[in-house]
């Protein structure tokens, strides 16, 4: 098998090459003005329903909390 040259570029082929200035990832942020007030609203029910297994997790997690509250369970 023969093997091929490898094609060289002549020196300072890429001296006077001008590229355009690479564009940012993200676009700037913008400031919030501190006069205007935040308004926060929520659209929850008055009692959010709590499933069973988010129950056990929420039980598993705070157990040692909630045994100095209500007692140990039996």
């Amino acid at each position: 098998m023969k093997r091929r040259a490898k094609r060289r570029l002549p020196r300072g082929w890429a001296r006077g090459l001008t590229f355009p200035p690479a564009e940012p990832k993200h676009p700037p942020k913008r400031r919030r003005k501190d006069d205007v007030p935040i308004a926060v609203t929520d659209d929850w029910p008055e009692n959010v329903p709590i499933g069973d297994d988010e129950l056990r997790i929420i039980e598993g997690y705070m157990r040692s909390e909630l045994d100095e509250l209500f007692g140990p369970s039996p």
